[in-house]
C-alpha cells in the first residue's frame, strides 16, 4: 500500500542485542543507559550497545535523517532492536 509501518516486534528479548541510540541531549544517555540496565536484569539479552549521541548537524540540504544514514545502517546490522531516547 506504501504506507509506513511499523517495524515486526520480537515476542521476547531474550538472546537479542538491544542497540541503544541516544540524541545530542545529555540526559538521553543517562535515561538509556539505566533503561539498558533494567533489561539485563529482566531478559537474557545477547548484548546491549549504546550507540554514539546524534549531533545535531547544520543541514544545507535534505534532512537530519539522511545525514545519519551510514551510522544507522551500520546499527541495522548490528542489533535486532533499537531503543531511542530524547532527553533535555
Amino acid at each position: 500500500s506504501g504506507a509506513s509501518r511499523l517495524a515486526p516486534r520480537p515476542a521476547t528479548l531474550d538472546g537479542k542485542v538491544v542497540g541503544l541510540l541516544p540524541n545530542w541531549r545529555p540526559s538521553a544517555i543517562h535515561i538509556l543507559r539505566s533503561l539498558g540496565d533494567l533489561l539485563q536484569e529482566r531478559y537474557r539479552l545477547k548484548a546491549v550497545i549504546m550507540e554514539q549521541p546524534v549531533r545535531e548537524l547544520p543541514l544545507r540540504a535534505g534532512k537530519l535523517l539522511d545525514t545519519m544514514k551510514e551510522q544507522l545502517d551500520s546499527l541495522v546490522g548490528r542489533v535486532d532492536v533499537v531503543i531511542t531516547a530524547s532527553g533535555d
